[in-house]
């Protein structure tokens, strides 16, 4: 299923790291880069698997998703018993872009305070509070 999202302002690594993908470089494709995401955390199969496309003359990237079921049975083929349409695969697509939306919506990145509020002070300021009983 291929699925177009806006420029974001964030890189497309940390897009698809946020949305739970790993990086992986392909030895027999002259290591091209794709993510993917597994469905269950004990293995590897079946998994979610992304490949990136640039769109020409846009601001935006278009990602090519399909679930791959088993790991491909010969070294250097791509017969995996993929999936790329149902209903799995577009609840994926859609989980994606609600997630992209939210990082083209934040102009500037919102961080929440952890409570600890840092107050700068001179070296003498800190040794007088210090000895203060």
């Amino acid at each position: 299923m291929k699925f177009q999202i806006k420029k974001i302002n964030t890189s497309r690594k940390n897009l698809l790291r946020v949305c739970g993908y790993k990086e992986i470089q392909n030895p027999y494709k002259e290591n091209e880069i794709s993510y993917a995401r597994s469905l269950e955390a004990s293995r590897f199969y079946p998994r979610f698997h992304i490949y990136i496309e640039e769109i020409a003359d846009s601001e935006g990237i278009q990602l090519n998703l399909h679930l791959d079921m088993k790991k491909p049975i010969y070294k250097g083929t791509t017969a995996h018993s993929g999936e790329y349409e149902g209903e799995l695969v577009e609840r994926e697509a859609q989980r994606i872009k609600n997630i992209a939306d939210k990082f083209i919506s934040e102009s500037t990145p919102q961080y929440q305070s952890l409570g600890f509020k840092k107050e700068k002070s001179g070296f003498w300021k800190k040794i007088l509070d210090f000895l203060q009983p």
